[in-house]
């Protein structure tokens, strides 16, 4: 216990520093963004819920998980490569080669560092709102093997409605877990900047709750009131017909795919 106190420690020390170089003062923060949220007052603007980000993950994936017995670590990632999976092969599907890609809302980098090493040689960007996370992140970053593609990743402090980047610059847009923490006009928002920022014919790539899974179809009352009063924007999502939404702001060939018990992915393409 002690060993990881001072470690926590001495990691947020670090982050501290990297926060204070990195972060981009002048930012605009959505009015939703200052929110309650997962019961930090902060919200995502808290060194709280930026340490406990990486244990919260890790519980979220042993839960979808829990009848197969497998570790924290095995939960995870598989977490991630059924959302990977999926996406590289409908990539491979419209021909897409992904050499650029931007995770959007990646808060600590774990999706950022896992599509590093899937597409292994493009340039991966994360991006974020919270200063905190993404000190973590980089934090995470400079601690990766300099060889390995976690090291070659970067971030962006940016708000996925506005990204920093120029139009037609990318060819994927990632998203893991983003739109169901935005009220619905930030979701479009988001849709909107994403098919900017996209060439044409490139790929967008949202993982995020399945409102068509049994376990939310079915979940009870009192869970659902939980969920609710740490999730603002839950209801907004679930009655949101994202497909629509993806196909209104300009994408086509809309796929969907379940890949696991709670969580699907969305797939489109850019028109021009």
């Amino acid at each position: 216990m002690c060993t990881s106190g001072h470690t926590r420690s001495s990691s947020a020390v670090q982050a501290g520093r990297v926060q204070n170089t990195d972060r981009r003062h002048n930012l605009q923060y959505p009015d939703y963004y200052h929110e309650k949220f997962h019961a930090y007052d902060g919200g995502n603007l808290d060194w709280e819920a930026t340490w406990e980000f990486e244990v919260a993950a890790a519980t979220t994936a042993m839960r979808i998980f829990k009848d197969d017995k497998i570790t924290s670590d095995a939960a995870s990632h598989a977490l991630r490569k059924n959302f990977l999976d999926a996406t590289e092969d409908y990539c491979e599907q419209q021909g897409v080669a992904v050499k650029s890609a931007v995770d959007a809302s990646c808060a600590a980098g774990l999706s950022t560092r896992s599509l590093a090493d899937r597409f292994s040689g493009a340039k991966v960007q994360g991006l974020d709102l919270s200063p905190h996370f993404l000190a973590l992140a980089e934090l995470r970053r400079r601690q990766a093997e300099p060889a390995s593609p976690a090291a070659s990743t970067s971030y962006l402090h940016a708000n996925a409605e506005a990204m920093p980047l120029d139009d037609r610059s990318q060819d994927m847009v990632a998203a893991s877990y983003l739109v169901h923490e935005m009220p619905v006009h930030g979701t479009k928002g988001f849709l909107q900047e994403a098919h900017r920022v996209l060439r044409p014919g490139e790929v967008i790539a949202i993982v995020d709750g399945d409102p068509w899974s049994e376990v939310h179809q079915k979940m009870p009352l009192p869970l659902a009131t939980l969920m609710q009063s740490t999730e603002p924007w839950a209801d907004e999502y679930f009655l949101l017909d994202l497909e629509a939404a993806m196909q209104d702001a300009g994408f086509s060939n809309i796929k969907y795919v379940p890949v696991n018990k709670r969580h699907r992915v969305l797939l489109g393409v850019s028109q021009c």
